[in-house]
């Protein structure tokens, strides 16, 4: 009777180690704080002390630790650590409510929940995500807002699925940023190569959403289905809030992609002519000219377009950098030194606020360092020096 679940969980697994090396940054929702890391399994000896303090525990849930991990990596912020109750547990990771009477029905709005439930995750702001471990329901899982919206609702129909469906909502987030890239530049490995793959059923289910239809006009682009990802994103701007501008980035993109640069031009410049852009968009917009320019064989103003898009970047220096080693490829090393000063100077370059001895060495450093490993000694001099000036001062 546990073969499908052990089966289904190993499957898992599987797919967490996929998320883990499409995703080491960790930016999808959640994985900041579980990493994508599993605790060991759970021993037999483990396990019968456990059920020993809560009674028999679902089957998919104990397929689950025996199987997989005790805790760990999942869905929102990761499945947390069941402790016995004199085991010490954090109050946020599982326990068994002890409220009134066995859980065997839904709660309307405003009821409290009842007993017979372990606390799987923390979900965030207020959150959390129950296992039923006894009554009629035992072995679903419920989404718990008693503490903020004052009710219950089921999440899944058991631990297994619970995990299908964050693995099928990560990789459609994870597809969803990726996709524009992949389309452009191809996978970067051969584990997002295989992402791509299984998302593509996943964004096609998933719906008109002008986001998802964007998402799924990339998908199409990368296989050089240009008639299909003509038609995704030509519906994608039908609704939605900037559907124009994007749209035009949309069908830039596209250019690059089939060769046609005049096109590629086009869009872009009429997407940058749209009111009311947002940063992104407009930053988006701007990289597709630059590359355009490029390859049209105009570096002068693509280096202009990245002039732009650097004065307008805050919380990074990647542009900046970028825009640096342009300067310095042409020998202006005034313009690298006053790209790299501007950078300095932007207060939350680091992602949060720093003082400007934190921001000016992050800022100069790495050029420097670059310059010295080619053998570029007086230009890295000088950039050493216009660093120590602006110290000084400061």
């Amino acid at each position: 009777m546990h073969t499908r679940p052990v089966r289904g969980f190993r499957a898992i697994r599987e797919r967490i180690r996929l998320l883990a090396a499409i995703d080491p940054g960790h930016h999808l929702f959640g994985a900041s704080t579980h990493e994508y890391q599993l605790a060991p399994p759970l021993t037999e000896a483990e396990l019968a002390m456990l059920e020993a303090a809560f009674g028999a525990l679902p089957e998919d849930y104990r397929a689950f630790v025996r199987t997989v991990a005790g805790h760990g990596a999942g869905p929102h912020c990761g499945v947390g650590e069941l402790h016995a109750p004199d085991g010490g547990a954090a109050p946020w990771r599982n326990f068994l409510c002890d409220r009134a009477t066995a859980y065997d029905a839904p709660c309307p709005p405003g009821t409290h929940l009842l007993d017979g439930t372990l606390v799987l995750a923390d979900q965030g702001c207020g959150g959390r995500s129950l296992l039923i471990v006894r009554g009629p329901r035992a072995g679903e899982v419920w989404s718990d807002w008693t503490a903020e919206q004052g009710a219950i609702a089921p999440e899944a129909a058991g631990l297994l699925a619970w995990y299908e469906q964050w693995i099928g909502r990560a990789l459609f987030e994870w597809c969803g940023r990726a996709a524009p890239r992949i389309a452009l530049e191809g996978p970067a490995s051969a584990a997002e190569l295989e992402a791509i793959g299984i998302s593509f059923e996943i964004v096609e289910r998933a719906g008109d959403h002008p986001c998802t239809l964007r998402t799924l006009g990339y998908l199409h682009l990368r296989e050089r289905r240009f008639a299909d990802a003509e038609v995704a994103f030509a519906r994608a701007a039908q609704t939605g809030e900037e559907a124009l501008p994007r749209h035009a980035l949309d069908r830039a993109r596209v250019g690059l992609v089939r060769g046609d640069i005049e096109a590629a031009l086009a869009h872009a410049r009429r997407g940058l002519g749209c009111d009311g852009l947002w940063y992104a968009t407009r930053d988006e917009l701007r990289d597709v000219l630059e590359h355009a320019l490029v390859l049209a064989g105009h570096r002068n103003e693509a280096l202009e377009v990245l002039e732009q898009r650097a004065a307008e970047h805050q919380l990074s220096f990647d542009l900046h950098h970028r825009l640096a080693r342009e300067r310095l490829a042409r020998n202006d090393v005034g313009g690298a030194g006053a790209a790299l000063e501007r950078a300095a100077r932007m207060r939350n370059i680091l992602g949060a606020p720093a003082p400007i001895d934190d921001r000016v060495p992050a800022s100069f450093e790495p050029i420097i360092g670059e310059l010295r490993a080619a053998g570029r000694h007086v230009d890295a001099d000088a950039l050493a020096a216009r660093a120590a000036m602006i110290l000084d001062a400061n």
